[in-house]
């Protein structure tokens, strides 16, 4: 029996509406929070990546008995329900959406192997660390990262300004050159940056189907661009304040991270580009003469 196109694409339409409420509970945190602006990007391309590949597949469809469809809507509803409703009480709580997410990757995993295999469903993994990177790091996790990026990044700087000659200390997240000093922020540590990148990395692996040898070369790079271009954002301030003063400083800080970012945005393009290109192959055809 031949499917028409909307039975085709029932399963992508279960798999996009278990990640609805997780998404819809981090949409709080890419409208509030600091550093997870980059959030609103995630489910228009999620989508449209997984159509994509839902396209391209090969393999047989499917369609889960609609007995095991309700006796998993019947499982599901009530858990879902308590963590939206948990989220609700507490919009700053981190743990119910991160189950959300959690429970969306595990069952959406789940339907797609029962309609297309286990093989077309791990197929989509790049897409589900995509889902997942748009929701809020546990408060733990993120605050350890931003603590080390900022003692790291200072660190760095006070190296470079040593080599240069020129004695700047670091006093904790501080950096002091005389009797002025500058403090690194948390904004100031690169972690929107390197989350950010994390993201892209997901999205330009699934968009160049890249292997997870050059995906996990990619988010190397990735993180290691974004220290850097702010190490270097945050080594130009340092001089604007110590040089020209606190004006000057305030001045520059908006245009040097824009200027920063776009920096890295380019040579994470670049890069993502360079480990998706194709060795060119040589035909040689071998014409024997009768």
């Amino acid at each position: 029996m031949k499917l028409n196109l909307p039975t085709a694409w029932l399963p992508l339409i279960g798999v996009a509406a278990l990640w609805t409420p997780a998404m819809l509970a981090a949409a709080y945190t890419w409208g509030h929070g600091e550093y997870y602006d980059y959030g609103w990007f995630v489910p228009p391309a999620a989508l449209w990546l997984m159509a994509r590949r839902w396209q391209g597949l090969d393999t047989p469809l499917r369609l889960p008995s609609r007995r095991l469809v309700l006796s998993a809507a019947a499982l599901l509803l009530p858990w879902i329900l308590v963590l939206r409703v948990l989220g609700y009480a507490d919009p700053n709580w981190r743990l119910p959406t991160s189950l959300l997410g959690l429970t969306a990757a595990l069952v959406s995993h789940g339907l797609l192997a029962v309609s297309r295999g286990w093989r077309s469903s791990l197929g989509f993994g790049w897409i589900t660390l995509l889902w997942l990177s748009a929701l809020p790091w546990p408060t733990v996790l993120e605050t350890g990262i931003v603590h080390h990026l900022t003692r790291w990044v200072v660190g760095a700087v006070a190296e470079v300004f040593q080599l240069l000659g020129k004695p700047v200390l670091v006093l904790g997240e501080r950096l002091q050159w005389h009797e002025v000093s500058v403090e690194v922020t948390d904004g100031c540590s690169g972690v929107r940056s390197f989350q950010s990148f994390v993201m892209a990395t997901w999205f330009f692996t699934e968009l160049q189907r890249l292997r997870p040898s050059r995906a996990l070369t990619l988010l190397g790079c990735a993180c290691g661009v974004a220290f850097l271009v702010n190490m270097a954002r945050t080594f130009a301030l340092a001089q604007i304040r110590f040089t020209h003063g606190k004006l000057a400083f305030e001045q520059a800080h908006d245009a040097l991270g824009l200027l920063a970012f776009g920096v890295s945005g380019l040579i994470f393009y670049l890069l993502a580009g360079k480990l998706s290109a194709r060795p060119l192959r040589t035909v040689v055809k071998t014409v024997q003469h009768q």
